[in-house]
């Protein structure tokens, strides 16, 4: 009996030793909570399963214009960093609701990320982020680096090669659209704002450009809503579609891929 004792008391042992290093690198792991999910794809690609990344604003609403809840506090809670773009104007009263602050950090990138050469400056600031925080895993980041930036040049190559039937085609857009149909070589003849923004003369004005300039399509941004381009492309008889500036529930490759196709097989 007091062999078997010392048998199971043995098993026992072994049995919480190998859970609690099974356990560890999953405790050790950083946190790190996004303001976008266009961060967080970021963040994901590159961290993997060394970073635990979560997101503060559902891909599908508006970061600049959104309502901060209990739980975003309960979700920064425990966070190492905060990344933001920087034109988040909550940002401040979320630290404060948090007992221990993360650190802000933002990306210090220029323009829409959904753009191709933007987004992978993105990719690098993050890249550096976390090769600072956790020296021990550097080549690791730096690899899915490189893995990343190659997935992204490769979709961009494909986009090259099929976008030349519709560069210099004449479309009105969303403004917070604008840079990344810019890249893609169409024609902006006008880019209107919001809805809360926009007032009866931008409308008339847009709708005028439309009609003058004969164009083929009408673009909205998700995230801010369609109801003024759909409008828009009822007065005028031209087609209508919605682009994201956010993953939505995919890989920002994905969500670039998806937006190209989306405005082809419009202007087919």
């Amino acid at each position: 009996m007091k062999r078997r004792g010392r048998f199971f008391n043995i098993f026992v042992t072994c049995f919480v030793l190998v859970m609690v290093y099974c356990e560890s690198p999953e405790a050790k792991r950083i946190k790190i909570t996004t303001t976008t999910a266009l961060l967080g794809s970021i963040v994901h690609a590159i961290g993997m399963e060394e970073i635990d990344v979560s997101t503060i604003v559902p891909a599908g609403m508006c970061p600049g214009h959104f309502d901060l809840k209990a739980e975003n506090v309960k979700e920064l809670s425990g966070s190492r960093i905060l990344l933001s773009h920087g034109w988040e104007k909550w940002t401040g009263k979320l630290l404060t609701a948090v007992d221990n602050k993360p650190a802000l950090r933002i990306i210090g990138v220029q323009g829409n990320l959904m753009v191709p050469d933007n987004h992978k400056q993105a990719a690098e600031h993050v890249t550096s982020l976390l090769c600072s925080l956790d020296q021990q895993h550097r080549t690791v980041y730096t690899k899915n680096y490189v893995s990343y930036a190659s997935a992204i040049d490769s979709i961009v190559k494909d986009i090259t090669d099929r976008s030349k039937d519709i560069k210099g085609i004449k479309i009105v857009c969303s403004e917070l659209q604008a840079e990344f149909l810019q890249w893609l070589g169409l024609d902006i003849v006008f880019a209107y704002r919001r809805a809360g923004e926009l007032t009866p003369g931008m409308m008339a004005e847009a709708i005028k450009q439309a009609k003058h300039e004969q164009v083929r399509l009408i673009v909205d941004n998700l995230q801010s809503g369609s109801d003024v381009g759909l409008a828009i492309a009822e007065e005028v008889n031209t087609k209508h579609i919605v682009l994201t500036n956010f993953p939505l529930g995919n890989s920002y490759p994905e969500a670039l891929a998806q937006n190209f196709s989306t405005v082809v097989q419009a202007l087919q």
